[in-house]
């Protein structure tokens, strides 16, 4: 970090956001011992192979009418940056909100249980106090449900939530939640459904809402939604309150050009200690991330050449 016209300027070019990760993925299912849990049907647990230390992990569910698969591919991809993510399916496609929080709630049992089962791949390799949850549509209303049920988890990721006419205390929970929605959802339209989930979720619990421009009720896409910037934040935030790798929260401060609205009471400052260390004036061509010449402004990513190459920064105050 250097300082710029009294600006910080935090190089951002070690998070690592590709799709896929630097991590090969393996997967577990019922067949090959997973717990099988009555509060829903099937499940498969996707896991980086070759790491170290403990891990953090995430069980998501699918929303109304869609089985396991649809969130399947939430799972190779934040597997493969080192996040354990057990996917599920439910006992009804059909199941409510609630329903699907039990779900959650129940698969977390059998997640945990995979670090004390001798024979699991996953045996001593879980964090057990770093667990987040997160789903699509009622499936994402069942995830914010749980963290007010289960004060223990430690994030959540709505994607295109659903509650049926949801209220202050359902959304009355101290776990970092993003939420996801698209502009044109016209099955949980955002100022009925996402937009209230963000504003009844108490000022005291970091939140981001991420309307993605031109997106519908997509159940598919998953992190490749939104030009794959949805993947990208939503990993950040994972990274940073569920695994606690802070380098990644500047990142979620920058608005994505694929955003329709984009708001966060996310601060940077009570997360990381960050100091000027360079008062020196440095002079050098700056561009947004259009590639247009402009001006250093905080809280933006923004490209700066140095000595002939372009490098990402973020600036903050």
């Amino acid at each position: 970090m250097f300082c710029i016209n009294n600006l910080y300027v935090f190089a951002s070019d070690s998070l690592l956001l590709s799709n896929p990760g630097p991590f090969l993925v393996n997967s577990l299912t019922e067949s090959t011992g997973i717990r099988n849990g009555p509060n829903y049907n099937g499940s498969t647990i996707f896991f980086p192979e070759n790491t170290s230390g403990l891990l953090s992990s995430i069980v998501l569910v699918p929303g109304f009418m869609n089985n396991e698969l649809t969130i399947q591919n939430w799972g190779t991809f934040l597997a493969s940056h080192g996040i354990i993510t057990m996917t599920i399916g439910t006992n009804s496609l059909t199941d409510s909100e609630y329903e699907r929080r039990d779900a959650l709630l129940d698969a977390i049992i059998s997640l945990k249980e995979e670090n004390t089962r001798f024979t699991s791949p996953l045996f001593l390799k879980l964090d057990t106090n770093k667990i987040a949850v997160g789903g699509f549509s009622k499936g994402g209303g069942g995830a914010q449900l749980a963290a007010k049920q289960l004060s223990e988890i430690e994030a959540v990721v709505a994607l295109y939530p659903w509650i049926e006419n949801p209220d202050y205390d359902e959304l009355n929970h101290q776990a970092p939640v993003i939420i996801i929605s698209g502009q044109i959802d016209l099955i949980a339209p955002p100022l009925l459904h996402a937009d209230i989930h963000y504003d009844y979720t108490p000022d005291s619990t970091p939140k981001l809402i991420f309307e993605v421009f031109g997106a519908s009720h997509d159940a598919i896409s998953g992190p490749y939604a939104g030009a794959q910037e949805v993947g990208k934040k939503v990993l950040s935030w994972l990274k940073t309150f569920l695994v606690k790798d802070t380098s990644y929260c500047l990142y979620l401060l920058d608005n994505p050009f694929v955003s329709s609205k984009y708001n966060t009471n996310l601060s940077c400052d009570n997360l990381t200690s960050t100091k000027n260390i360079n008062h020196q004036k440095i002079t050098s061509k700056v561009f947004d991330i259009m590639g247009r010449k402009t001006s250093i402004e905080k809280n933006k990513m923004m490209f700066i050449e140095e000595k002939g190459l372009m490098k990402k920064y973020f600036i903050i105050d």
